[in-house]
């Protein structure tokens, strides 16, 4: 048995867990819910010896661990698949592997490559194109390339932190049924997800933390989805309502024409057109790898290897007219270790504003950070904490109030609701939503189905760098699921 006793833990003045018992039996899934912000990461990294707990302690069938250890809690056969993959960014995934339990006495990247991808044919996974960097991976690749690290340890507690949350819809049901596999192996595993209905489906038993505290122990034959999230974070506020019919008479708010982008590998993007007005939500499906990245980074900024053209409110090549909400929010969206108040900074709009003459207004600068986080619900220390020190769901926040403060005329938000809560969620949908209704336009890239069906006025599939826009008749979860498999007629 896995158990914790008294674990407490705080960040400057803010107390992520507050004497947390906490016990996951072998041949059980365990998952752990809560809010953002409620402790769950930080208890699950506390446990990988990934956090020096400030006390309380840890034990495995019976003896205590060494808290803060990373390279014992390994060698204890626990471990851990972050929300954000720890990779390194500029080796290939041979490489990464290597680093783990792939190693050979040689380094023969060759013989891990092989090792590699017979392990990953067992667990349906697809890995990369061979000697591909890490930075050139999507992040759905990368945490499979996490998972399949980690599973290679053999380990007796497995932690998995939001790992469906990159998911195609045709992926979750095979994962599903890993997690069980690896339960009827007697293995512990410890899951950590705001999707409740993935709980529901797959959990033995379900701990609910609420502000560093455990407020339920439950199983979901005792409980439902609704009573989980009262748990959570109290009573929902009523969704809004998402403006189903496009404004086709608008205005034109972004106008791509023709846009294409060879990479090594093959099109990345092949001939993309499409055309958004004012006052719209349009949506973008896809199952990750299929050119959604490379489309975001080319409304981000031009790129030289790119072709074709992308006009903005009517003018090619406005400044600042396009703000973008990245899906990997600690490597493209955040500096992690700058104050919060700097990384609004970030932003060129911003930062104009607040330093028109060249000169940094400092005092306006920290007022507005103030203002941003008491309005988006931002739990954090203080406007000077660094962004490190945020959960990842008040960074995904952080990341949307910046975009919305930029007074753009195009938002285009990158699998945005990713590891938020339902109520971080629902409330980014209203930003959303609200932002469309004062004349702005968005671009919603998801793998999330329910989110573009919910949102969306009209829908696009990508599928191998190519972009179909959906019929009225075709939006079903299961027709789009085909759809992004790349089975067009």
């Amino acid at each position: 048995m896995l158990r914790t006793r008294d674990i407490t833990k705080r960040f400057g003045m803010t107390l992520a867990l507050d004497r947390v018992d906490f016990d996951a039996q072998p041949g059980e899934i365990h998952a752990l819910v809560g809010e953002n912000g409620a402790g769950k990461t930080t208890l699950m990294n506390i446990i990988a010896g990934r956090l020096q707990p400030d006390s309380g302690e840890i034990l495995l069938d019976g003896a205590a661990m060494r808290a803060g250890s990373a390279v014992g809690a390994l060698a204890a056969g626990i471990a851990a698949v972050n929300q954000s993959p720890m990779l390194f960014e500029r080796f290939t995934w041979e490489e990464n592997l290597a680093l783990g339990s792939f190693d050979t006495d040689g380094f023969d990247l060759l013989a891990v490559a092989t090792r590699a991808r017979e392990f990953a044919g067992k667990l349906g996974f697809v890995l990369p194109p061979a000697s591909s960097t890490i930075e050139r991976c999507s992040v759905a690749e990368r945490v499979r390339l996490e998972l399949l690290r980690a599973l290679s340890f053999n380990p007796r507690v497995l932690i998995l932190d939001e790992p469906t949350g990159m998911l195609a819809p045709g992926g979750l049901s095979p994962f599903l049924e890993l997690l069980r596999r690896l339960r009827g192996e007697s293995r512990i595993i410890l899951l950590v997800t705001h999707k409740l209905a993935e709980v529901m489906t797959v959990a033995d038993r379900i701990t609910v933390l609420r502000q560093g505290r455990i407020v339920a122990r439950t199983t979901p034959a005792e409980t439902s989805e609704a009573a989980l999230a009262r748990l959570m974070i109290g009573e929902l506020a009523p969704a809004p309502a998402a403006p189903k019919s496009p404004p086709l008479a608008g205005e034109t708010a972004l106008s791509i024409e023709n846009l294409s982008l060879e990479r090594d590998s093959g099109r990345a993007l092949d001939a993309i057109s499409l055309v958004l007005r004012r006052g719209e939500i349009a949506g973008v499906a896809g199952v990750d790898g299929n050119g959604q990245s490379e489309l975001v980074e080319a409304l981000a900024s031009p790129r030289r290897a790119a072709s074709g053209t992308v006009t903005v409110a009517g003018s090619a090549g406005a400044p600042h007219a396009i703000a973008v909400i990245p899906e990997d929010r600690d490597l493209d969206g955040l500096v992690l270790d700058m104050p919060l108040w700097e990384n609004l900074l970030l932003a060129a709009p911003i930062r104009d504003r607040l330093a028109p003459q060249g000169w940094l207004d400092r005092a306006r600068a920290r007022g507005l950070c103030r203002s941003l986080l008491y309005r988006f619900h931002i739990r954090a220390p203080g406007i000077d904490a660094l962004a490190a020190a945020l959960s990842g769901g008040n960074r995904q926040r952080l990341e949307v109030a910046r975009a919305v403060e930029s007074s753009p005329r195009v938002i285009v938000a990158h699998n945005v609701c990713r590891g938020l809560d339902i109520a971080g969620a629902a409330a980014v949908h209203r930003v959303l939503i609200d932002f469309a209704a004062a004349g702005g336009a968005v671009l919603l890239v998801s793998s999330d189905l329910d989110e573009l069906l919910e949102l969306c006025g009209r829908l696009f599939v990508m599928s191998g760098g190519r972009l179909r826009e959906i019929e009225s008749a075709d939006r079903d979860p299961v027709r789009l699921g085909i759809l992004m498999a790349g089975k067009w007629e």
